[in-house]
C-alpha cells in the first residue's frame, strides 16, 4: 500500500502543525492509551513520559521521512522494533495505539483534520502497523501468490 504525493504532503503539514504543541499532544495521547487499557507497559513517572515524548517525536518524524521509500521504512522500523518490543505490546495494542493516535490527531488538529488528512494518516498508520506486526509477531497481511493459486485451484476442483 503506497501513499500518494498529496497524502504525503498532508501528513507532513499536519505533523508540522503538531510540533509547537507536541507536549500537549503527547499528554493527550498518553491519557488516551491509559483509558484504552492497553496491556503494553506505559511509563508512570513524569521523567519517563518526557523521555518517551522526545522519542515519539523523533520516531514519527523518521517514519514520515522514510514513508515514501517502503524498504527504508521497513529497515527503520525493524531497528525500532527492539525498543517497541521492550514495551511488551500485544497485537491488539498495536491497533489500539494506531486508533488512539488517530483520535488524538483529530482533537489536536481541529478543523485541519479534514477527511483527506484523516485518510492519509489512516493509510500511513496501516503501513506502520503492518510492518511492526510483521517484525514483532511474524504476522503478515500479504497473501503469497503460490498459496492463493493453490487455494483457487482447489476451489475449482470441488
Amino acid at each position: 500500500m503506497s501513499i500518494s504525493p498529496y497524502q504525503y504532503q498532508l501528513l507532513n503539514q499536519s505533523f508540522t502543525t503538531l510540533k509547537p504543541n507536541f507536549h500537549c499532544f503527547c499528554v493527550s495521547f498518553y491519557n488516551k492509551l491509559k483509558q484504552s487499557r492497553v496491556s503494553m507497559t506505559l511509563p508512570e513517572s513524569e521523567r519517563h513520559i518526557l523521555s518517551l515524548e522526545y522519542r515519539l517525536h523523533d520516531f514519527m518524524q523518521q517514519c514520515l521521512i522514510n514513508l515514501p521509500r517502503q524498504h527504508e521504512l521497513t529497515q527503520f522500523l525493524r531497528q525500532q522494533s527492539i525498543l517497541i518490543a521492550a514495551l511488551s505490546p500485544s497485537v491488539k495494542d498495536i491497533s489500539t495505539f494506531c486508533n488512539s493516535l488517530l483520535e488524538v490527531l483529530k482533537v489536536h488538529l481541529g478543523s485541519q483534520f479534514t477527511l483527506a488528512v484523516r485518510n492519509a494518516w489512516k493509510r500511513a498508520l496501516h503501513v506502520f502497523a503492518n510492518i511492526i506486526k510483521s517484525e514483532l509477531f511474524g504476522i503478515s497481511n500479504v497473501v503469497q501468490l503460490d498459496r492463493y493459486r493453490n487455494q483457487a485451484a482447489a476451489r475449482l476442483r470441488t
